[in-house]
């Protein structure tokens, strides 16, 4: 993948956007969370001009791999990071973090995206849909196209694998993605190399808004089913996405290590 030149301008410009977003009032394992209320989440977007915003939206096993892994704890230092999975939410109620003082919503990937859309087709914006399994973003996008009839849908499959993604063909997604100068960026490429993605392309994405959507693109298609709500609300989609999906298995016991970190950590705080 291409590699950022650090000249001294760009490292500068980087530590001003990472100190204007840090906010230590809630952090899960060393994971800080800054976007607490859906409110002020989407006012952040909707308002969002001068340079790209990358939204992270962060579930346990986000924070699983954070913990092991440099170059995403690197990435998410750079996002506005909001709470996905209840199990994130839960945690910050088992640690008692902030002694209650300040409460953490849920705030799902698949909910930013739908308000995003909505507000684009209210007021013509455009939206790029990037990544997912050939074919998918262009049947979400002819979906999404018909449900919000204003807002004005682009994708790109762009690369194969990410992992081996080459200069050339990130050039390429960039070329692709600039010359529809669109107001947000939803990247399919799945956990932890779309926000990685995103990050390493920031200096050359000319983006209001990027976000990492994981399977969303996959349900918007019909290729995927959408857990039902009720499901979710007990927080049982990792439960469901585990029986229509086994191969993800390896993935899902990362739901089983965080509980286990958060009670450690509870722990150590009562004793």
């Amino acid at each position: 993948m291409q590699r950022i030149k650090k000249t001294a301008k760009t490292s500068l410009n980087r530590a001003r956007y990472t100190a204007k977003k840090v906010d230590p009032t809630i952090e899960i394992l060393g994971t800080p969370i800054l976007g607490t209320r859906k409110r002020e989440v989407l006012s952040k977007l909707w308002l969002q001009r001068k340079e790209l915003l990358h939204v992270a939206t962060v579930n346990p096993e986000y924070i699983v791999e954070r913990k092991g892994n440099p170059r995403f704890a690197e990435t998410l230092s750079h996002c506005l990071t909001v709470a996905d999975g209840w199990g994130v939410v839960w945690a910050h109620r088992i640690l008692d973090i902030g002694s209650g003082e300040r409460e953490l919503e849920r705030i799902t990937g698949g909910e930013l995206v739908e308000e995003i859309l909505h507000h684009a087709d209210r007021y013509g914006e455009k939206v790029f849909l990037l990544g997912a399994k050939p074919g998918v973003a262009a049947l979400a996008a002819e979906a999404m196209s018909k449900k919000y009839p204003g807002a004005r849908l682009r994708w790109w499959e762009g690369a194969r694998s990410v992992r081996l993604e080459q200069s050339e063909e990130a050039s390429m997604t960039n070329a692709k993605i600039n010359a529809e100068e669109p107001d947000y960026l939803l990247v399919a490429y799945g956990s932890p190399w779309q926000d990685i993605w995103i990050e390493d392309n920031r200096p050359y994405l000319r983006v209001r808004v990027a976000i990492g959507v994981g399977g969303v693109l996959d349900e918007w298609a019909g290729v995927q089913k959408p857990a039902p709500v009720w499901i979710d609300m007990i927080g049982g989609k990792w439960l469901w996405r585990l029986f229509h999906e086994p191969r993800r298995w390896r993935r899902i016991l990362r739901v089983f290590w965080f509980a286990i970190l958060v009670w450690w950590e509870k722990l150590k705080v009562l004793f």
